[in-house]
């Protein structure tokens, strides 16, 4: 398993608690509308920095880093 797999295992099991939760973050993420925007949840930020990029942040891990490890 790859460095990633791993961060997107903790993301979908830490973020995505309910349903309510999973139809806000894909809705976010697949929307070609939001070309821009971010969504905090409790331990981790999705950003979408255009309609084709996404970037996935542990924040617990990156806390105390001055260069936050961003996984795309």
């Amino acid at each position: 398993m790859s460095k990633d797999e791993g961060i997107f295992d903790k993301f979908i099991r830490d973020e995505m608690m309910d349903i309510e939760t999973f139809h806000l973050i894909y809705d976010f993420v697949a929307l070609d509308n939001f070309r821009q925007g971010e969504y905090e949840g409790n331990m981790f930020v999705v950003r979408k920095i255009n309609a084709n990029h996404i970037q996935l942040e542990d924040e617990v891990a990156t806390e105390n880093t001055s260069i936050p490890a961003v996984y795309t």
